[in-house]
C-alpha cells in the first residue's frame, strides 16, 4: 500500500516506513493483533527506532490520520474565511479527501477503530469551527451549546463517511457532499449567524 500524503513521507522517511509496514499488516490481519515487533520487522527497522517516534501503534496510526486532516484543513482554510455563508465546497473537499485516501479509509473503517478515531474527528471539527468563529468574529457565550454543535457535525459526517466507505465508495462523492450540505448547512448557519452562541 502506498501513502498518498507526500508531506508525511517528506517529514520523516522513517515514520513513513513504519506507517507503510502497519498498513501492509492491517491489510492481512486485525489491528488489535498487530504488534510493534511485527511493524518494525516488516519495516526493516529496529524496535527502538519505533519508540523514538511513537509510544504505541495507535499513536502511529493517528499520526497519519492527523496528516490527512492537516491537508484538508490547509485546503479549506481560505474557504472558511471567505464568507460566513459557507458554500458546499467545504463538504465537497471533505469527501474528496477521504476518496483520495480510499485504501487507508477502508483499512481504518474496517478495522473497528471507531472509538480511537471518533474523538480525533471531533477535535478536527472543533478546529474548523474554531477557525470559522475567529475569522467571522462570532462571540461565543454558550460553550456548551458549541460543544453540542461540534458533536452533531462530527457524528453526522462520521456516520456518512462510515456508510460510504463500507459501501465501497459507490455513491458519488459530489452527491454525498451536496447531501451533507443540504442536511447540515441551513441549521448550522441559522445558529451560527445569530451571533449568540
Amino acid at each position: 500500500m502506498t501513502l498518498s500524503v507526500s508531506s508525511f513521507t517528506a517529514e520523516s522517511p522513517t515514520r513513513a516506513q513504519l506507517l507503510q509496514a502497519l498498513l501492509a499488516l492491517m491489510a492481512g490481519q486485525s489491528f488489535s493483533s498487530i504488534t510493534v515487533s511485527q511493524i518494525t520487522r516488516h519495516a526493516g527497522l529496529a524496535r527502538q527506532t519505533f519508540y523514538q517516534h511513537y509510544r504505541s501503534r495507535e499513536e502511529l496510526l493517528l499520526d497519519y490520520v492527523d496528516s490527512v486532516f492537516a491537508e484538508f484543513y490547509d485546503d479549506i482554510a481560505d474557504m472558511v474565511g471567505a464568507s460566513p455563508e459557507l458554500d458546499s465546497d467545504i463538504s465537497q473537499r471533505l469527501f474528496e479527501q477521504w476518496n483520495r485516501h480510499r485504501d487507508f479509509s477502508r483499512l481504518i473503517f474496517n478495522a473497528g477503530l471507531e472509538s480511537l478515531l471518533i474523538k480525533r474527528f471531533q477535535n478536527y471539527i472543533a478546529r474548523v469551527l474554531g477557525l470559522y468563529v475567529r475569522l467571522h468574529g462570532i462571540p461565543v457565550s454558550d460553550a456548551e451549546k458549541l460543544g453540542f454543535m461540534i458533536d452533531y457535525l462530527a457524528g453526522a459526517s462520521w456516520m456518512m463517511l462510515d456508510r460510504w466507505v463500507r459501501n465501497d465508495f459507490r455513491y458519488p462523492a459530489e452527491k454525498l457532499a451536496d447531501l451533507f450540505s443540504e442536511l447540515s448547512r441551513p441549521g448550522f448557519l441559522a445558529v451560527m449567524l445569530q451571533r449568540q452562541i
